[in-house]
């Protein structure tokens, strides 16, 4: 069969921008949304508190399930009393029986580490201990066990450690109530009572909270910045979420249908924890919709108050003398969306930005405020304009959400494949078209113009999102390409940028854990609940931000070109070029970097021309791509798709290459050094 190869020629020139690229356009975005926070967090048991309800009629709460073997054992939960902020497990044995009963819950152990265990905890005086198992539940193998005293009708915290034998994917931790020998109790109709407010097991050496594997390729993306925000926090008040984790309320996440509670162990203190371990500057989006200006800036003062205010004493005494000094601040988050709790107006943002803006600048002048901008327009014509009008004297930033796909372009499952990698390859442009929009209002007033674009979140998004897996197909990667090579181009203007979502979660975390990628299959389902990768696209961001970049160096593109299809934003989308280029020097000018994006069905053969720089023989050539487009890296086939490095040699001063097709390439290229 003959194959149809494309001509394009890269000529990089000489003129260097006199900006730098800021690390922060490689950033990262969590949020407490679907499966992200279980997924990214170390706990391997869910609903430790018991705040699910009883959903199996069984008097037990959520995913735990009653374990015993007497016919009279009660189970029931118990509403919140004092000490405890959410529903207690009781368990209720009576002598009759003369067994001992308990909870269980599924899980995945990993036999290489040890558990911290946690368990809050009462009892009447015919209970004395509790006892651990973890169990094999394929075969009823005996993985681990650990007996703990319970010596206490009060509300008590008792811990321990537990260690599996092996590492089993498809493990059960068994909590068994251990009662005195029936002689001890009074009569044959006395009961024993138990209640338990909280089990937890942690690995030990986990880092931030985080799953060992996760923190390690959440540092391997050298994001720079990590943002917490999302729709779940216009209905979150953080005052709730710091302090002792079992004084912490439980909160239903309000923001997503069937999300379950907000994961109360993940707050203000283990999100900064976490920021620092990573080397990540943390941002925090504050509560516009349900909260107020006061409780903003109460959040500003914890974080960034000494221990002489209030609210910095408060961080004090949950163990942070030090203030986390939380440079970057965003206010409300998409206040536009009919989706969003608070949504309103233009002008009404505007208004209530500026009020915002003035308590949290009174708690710390030196606070960088971001605004919140849309990117589509469409929701509610003429938002940015007014918002900016307004508001933007008193703003660093203006935020965008832009997600390429459905928004811009009227594709869907029935779309054909080529077209819609046509439309989704056209990144670059859309966030183009957006980002011009935006700077041309900027630079039409004198006291906006020291703003930026910070894109706090932004992704490839397809069809009635996300029940299929294109987010984390090479094709999703090839349009993510195009727009980090977008905000390169323009990092005169875009500074910070999120990638949405870290681990799991809505639109499709560059991190997957487990098989929860195909949401319409239950997850567990592959068997491989355990396995841990990076789509195609973390693989894309990692190799980004690992370069060494500092300014855009000139280049001009020559290639054939295809035609996106109808766009719903007013741009011209019928002759855009096959190839999407960047260059970047490094700060000390003895590395040139070269971005190149196929962004065709077809192979495209790339003349490169260095004659302006003085390259050495032997460059570096960094390559991502796949069979297919709509390849996608699985439990499977975890690496099905990563980024590849090879040395290659060039020819004088031109690189010759066959790019193949729905390709991205990184070339580094060592200069000589003039005499």
């Amino acid at each position: 069969m003959m194959v149809n190869v494309q001509n394009a020629r890269l000529t990089i020139g000489r003129d260097i921008a006199d900006h730098c690229i800021h690390p922060y356009i490689f950033g990262h975005f969590i949020e407490d949304i679907d499966d992200h926070m279980p997924a990214m967090l170390a706990y391997p048991l869910t609903n430790m508190d018991f705040e699910e309800e009883d959903h199996n009629l069984d008097g037990v709460s959520g995913p735990w399930y009653p374990l015993n073997f007497g016919k009279h054992t009660q189970y029931a939960l118990e509403p919140p009393a004092r000490f405890h902020s959410g529903h207690s497990q009781k368990i209720r044995i009576f002598n009759k029986d003369r067994c001992a009963s308990g909870i269980g819950q599924r899980m995945q152990v990993d036999g290489s580490i040890p558990y911290a265990v946690r368990m809050y905890v009462r009892a009447t005086r015919e209970l004395n201990a509790v006892h651990l198992k973890l169990v094999d539940r394929a075969n009823g193998d005996m993985l681990g066990e650990l007996e703990l005293e319970v010596n206490s009708h009060s509300w008590k915290e008792v811990t321990g450690r537990i260690t599996a034998s092996r590492s089993c994917a498809a493990a059960e931790l068994q909590v068994w109530a251990v009662p005195l020998p029936p002689a001890a109790w009074a009569d044959s109709t006395s009961t024993g009572v138990i209640w338990f407010d909280h089990i937890s097991l942690l690995p030990e050496g986990q880092t931030g909270l985080l799953k060992r594997e996760v923190f390690e390729m959440a540092k391997a993306l050298n994001g720079g910045i990590l943002r917490l925000g999302g729709n779940y926090i216009s209905l979150y008040h953080w005052e709730e979420f710091v302090g002792p984790v079992y004084l912490r309320p439980n909160y239903v996440n309000e923001a997503w249908e069937q999300a379950g509670q907000v994961h109360k162990y993940f707050g203000t203190d283990e999100f900064v924890d976490l920021c620092r371990q990573l080397a990540a500057e943390p941002q925090i989006c504050v509560n516009m919709g349900t909260g107020t200006a006061e409780e903003a800036a109460r959040w500003v003062e914890y974080c960034n108050g000494d221990a002489s205010t209030p609210m910095g004493a408060l961080r004090a005494s949950h163990g942070h003398p030090e203030p986390y000094r939380v440079k970057y601040w965003e206010v409300g988050n998409e206040m536009y969306g009919p989706w969003q709790a608070g949504v309103c107006s233009a002008e009404t943002y505007a208004q209530q930005f500026l009020t915002f803006a003035a308590a949290m600048k009174a708690k710390d002048p030196s606070i960088v405020l971001l605004g919140c901008g849309t990117a589509r327009d469409s929701l509610v014509p003429g938002w940015n304009r007014i918002v900016l009008e307004t508001a933007g004297h008193a703003m660093d930033f203006i935020t965008l959400h832009i997600y390429q796909g459905q928004n811009f372009f009227p594709i869907d499952a029935a779309t054909p494949g080529s077209d819609r990698f046509k439309a989704i390859a056209a990144f670059s442009e859309t966030a183009r078209y957006l980002f011009e929009e935006i700077e041309s209002i900027i630079q039409g007033r004198e006291d906006l113009r020291h703003l930026k674009i910070a894109v706090t979140e932004w992704n490839t998004m397809y069809f009635p999102n996300p029940d299929m897996p294109n987010n984390h197909t090479l094709e999703a990667a090839v349009a993510n390409a195009c727009m980090l090579n977008e905000m390169i181009r323009q990092s005169h203007l875009v500074q910070i940028a999120n990638f949405s979502d870290l681990v799991n979660g809505w639109v499709g975390g560059c991190i997957r854990v487990g098989d929860h990628y195909e949401r319409m299959k239950k997850p567990g389902w592959s068997g491989k609940n355990d396995v841990i990768f990076g789509t195609a696209t973390y693989h894309l961001l990692r190799l980004y931000a690992n370069r060494n970049l500092h300014r855009v160096v000139q280049t001009r593109t020559q290639s054939g070109t295809f035609h996106a299809g109808p766009c719903k934003l007013p741009m011209e989308c019928d002759s855009l070029p096959n190839v999407d280029t960047v260059a970047c020097i490094s700060e000390t000018g003895d590395l040139l970097t070269v971005f190149v994006v196929n962004r065709t069905l077809e192979p495209t053969e790339l003349v490169c021309d260095l004659g302006a720089w003085k390259p050495k023989e032997e460059v570096l050539l960094h390559t991502l791509t796949g069979e297919h487009y709509e390849r996608y890296n699985t439990v499977f086939e975890p690496s099905l798709i990563t980024a590849e490095a090879q040395r290659v040699r060039i020819d004088g001063s031109v690189w010759t290459y066959e790019l193949r097709p729905h390709s991205v390439y990184v070339l580094e290229v060592p200069l000589q050094q003039s005499s």
